[in-house]
């Protein structure tokens, strides 16, 4: 990417702001398979063993009405679009939560402070998927009809910003996670950018955030999380286009089951 050295000391700015704020960490789970230019930016909706605001009927996610906010917007770089991710957030959930950004270099995050967001330019191709966990009457979590809901407007938004497609995919299993996701990085792989967004109960154990299906076995706390969930950062492996790939988590980053 070229970058004009006029606009440097803004970029850097920018990156400075956002380690002071702690948003930009090292992710030493970056997959063997991706090249540093389109390694993946995580984007979670609450900092390192922090709870989310519920994901009720008539609740709004804050993390995913900021995210629809943003989209929403005529002009905006990558660099605007992490800072104001971050202040809506906190405005919509009352200071409840605060978004947190991680990649496997801090030259990522650099790379793509002056990404053109919005409006898309017309040469270029965007995906996205939305994997969203709503029911969880298989297992002792409450159901989140609010993930449901967001996955709806989520799309909407994805579209209208520019997304040529925009693929959904509600409670699935682990075998239709499986499929779904090396059916995306084949689509991903002739796109310039690929967005996955993801909603549904999650936990955050020694570092690794994983997902957790309608159907896990909650009264038998971590023991199954190797088995019975689905790791992130296995998702974010499968983004593979070839200039931006954006991964956002809207689920809780706590351990409920405390230690094992």
């Amino acid at each position: 990417m070229n970058v004009n050295n006029n606009r440097l000391p803004s970029i850097l700015f920018i990156v400075f702001s956002l380690l002071w704020m702690g948003l930009v960490q090292a992710d030493t789970t970056k997959n063997v398979f991706e090249t540093d230019k389109s390694a993946p930016i995580y984007i979670y909706a609450s900092q390192s063993g922090k709870k989310i605001l519920k994901q009720g009927r008539h609740e709004d996610n804050p993390f995913a009405s900021a995210l629809i906010e943003l989209l929403a917007r005529h002009h905006l770089t990558f660099g605007e679009f992490s800072t104001g991710l971050v202040d809506l957030t906190l405005e919509k959930s009352r200071g409840f939560q605060q978004p947190d950004i991680s990649a496997s270099s801090i030259l990522d995050v650099l790379g793509a402070c002056t990404l053109q967001l919005l409006p898309k330019p017309a040469s270029e191709s965007r995906v996205a998927l939305i994997l969203a966990f709503s029911d969880y009457s298989g297992s002792n979590l409450p159901s989140l009809p609010g993930a449901k809901a967001d996955m709806s407007r989520m799309a909407d938004a994805l579209v209208r910003a520019g997304f040529r497609e925009v693929r959904k995919v509600l409670d699935p299993n682990n075998a239709e996670v499986e499929s779904t996701m090396r059916a995306f990085a084949e689509l991903s792989k002739k796109s310039d950018m690929a967005v996955l967004y993801t909603a549904g109960h999650g936990i955050e154990v020694e570092g690794n955030i994983y997902l957790i299906p309608g159907n896990y076995p909650f009264l038998q706390k971590n023991t199954m999380l190797d088995k019975r969930t689905i790791p992130l950062v296995r998702l974010g492996s499968a983004l593979q286009a070839s200039r931006a790939n954006f991964i956002f988590y809207s689920g809780g980053r706590n351990n409920p089951f405390g230690a094992e």
